[in-house]
């Protein structure tokens, strides 16, 4: 195993005697005991990735809220609570199953542009952290339904700070241009009229910037930033929230700021510019991107006279992230091979030319029917995006602690795909 590989995916992941394990457990006979396709999660990296994160922001002592967008697993959500973390929820759905999960309301953060009106009550009713305002319309409907229960309701201010970041247009949040936030000229007259929202706790301000940001930088000038526009509407909040959005890399070699020079540039300058009690992260795919791997098994080898395809049982409603933002991720083959290899695009059975896994990889030229493959990285926004597109039931999910093994989630049958239809 080369050494850039090690760095991505620590001792969790790797060969042994030529085959793939995750912690200790062989991935053949993971698939030969669950099937395919399937994910496995690593319960070891994702403890391992938390403990980082509480390192390199120590001197801010953090409540770190996962996203629980890139991953709802309950499974997953209980080993993250249990080390201490928050959730960060963006709907009612992932509200009750952060809750579910054994993680405390008091530790929940609720963001999202679209909060309904039975949404923000069933966030008040469980007593959560706070809510994340993102527009004067949703104050005026969480101030109306604080009242309503007789409840002082915290609440943290997401301000559009329209700073760029150097990642897919689709996973910018930040830009003046996008649905997030409240722009600064909204926000300096939402806060002069504070004092007739009687339900509402003025407790926060947060931005997010993004997702997948390899570097500081631009933290950096969104703090500063922030610093100047909180001086001049004399605000002083009492949490500052400064979103996720860390990246990871994906492949070996990629130029990713490592978490412990984020936390040192950006704690410095909480320190000395911001008086706050409290400072809140929301990292996702940082925790579980690459604590988890898609198993597909290889259906059939197909060559023309331009390309080579290895077509697999795992397609783009299992992993979208490839199609849909041109996403790259590691592919391996589970059996170690040091012979010969040629170039294959591993793609799906579905019926769009959009469906792939990943196009021109170096494998083994003798690849085959009924091999194994390892598409690593597929932890975050893997799951959490399938669907059951041409009819096909969704994968199941497995968590490993070292040699234990838990089914996360069963695999779907095809009674699935219609036992809510009337």
């Amino acid at each position: 195993m080369e050494k850039s590989f090690e760095l991505i995916f620590r001792k969790q992941f790797g060969y042994r005697r030529g085959i793939f394990f995750i912690e200790n457990v062989a991935v053949r006979n993971l698939a030969r005991r669950f099937g395919t396709p399937l994910y496995i999660y690593s319960a070891g990296y994702i403890r391992d990735r938390i403990s980082e994160l509480f390192d390199a922001f120590a001197p801010v002592n953090p409540l770190i809220c996962y996203s629980v967008k890139a991953n709802g697993n309950l499974k997953v959500l209980r080993i993250i609570g249990k080390v201490g973390c928050g959730a960060d929820v963006v709907s009612g759905g992932e509200l009750a199953k952060a809750i579910k999960s054994g993680i405390p309301a008091s530790r929940i953060v609720y963001a999202g542009v679209g909060k309904t009106h039975e949404e923000i009550i069933s966030g008040i009713r469980a007593g959560i952290f706070l809510f994340t305002v993102e527009s004067m319309e949703e104050l005026v409907e969480i101030n109306a339904l604080a009242r309503k229960f007789g409840r002082k309701t915290a609440c943290s201010f997401r301000v559009n700070l329209n700073v760029d970041v150097d990642t897919h247009h689709y996973t910018r949040t930040a830009k003046a241009e996008t649905k997030f936030g409240l722009p600064l000229k909204d926000m300096a007259a939402l806060f002069q009229k504070r004092e007739k929202f009687t339900g509402i706790e003025f407790a926060g301000i947060q931005f997010h910037l993004g997702s997948q940001i390899k570097e500081s930088a631009p933290y950096v000038e969104a703090l500063r930033k922030l610093r100047r526009f909180l001086t001049s509407i004399r605000f002083s909040p009492r949490i500052l929230d400064i979103g996720g959005g860390f990246g990871i890399p994906y492949m070996a070699g990629e130029k990713v700021e490592s978490i412990f020079s984020f936390g040192e540039k950006i704690c410095s300058i909480i320190k000395r510019d911001f008086n706050v009690e409290k400072v809140i992260l929301e990292p996702g795919r940082f925790i579980v991107g690459n604590a988890g791997i898609l198993v597909a098994r290889i259906i059939y080898s197909k060559k023309t006279n331009s390309r080579n395809f290895l077509i697999t049982d795992a397609a783009m409603n299992d992993l979208i992230r490839p199609s849909l933002y041109s996403s790259y991720h590691l592919i391996l083959p589970e059996k170690f091979s040091s012979g010969r290899k040629c170039s294959w695009d591993v793609v799906g059975p579905i019926c769009e030319t959009g469906d792939f896994l990943g196009k021109n990889r170096k494998l083994p030229r003798g690849i085959k029917a009924g091999d194994l493959l390892v598409v690593l990285g597929a932890g975050a926004y893997g799951f959490s995006m399938s669907s059951n597109y041409n009819g096909r039931p969704r994968a199941a999910e497995v968590l490993i602690d070292r040699s234990k093994v838990e089914l996360a989630r069963r695999r779907e049958t095809y009674n699935d795909l219609w036992d809510k239809e009337v």
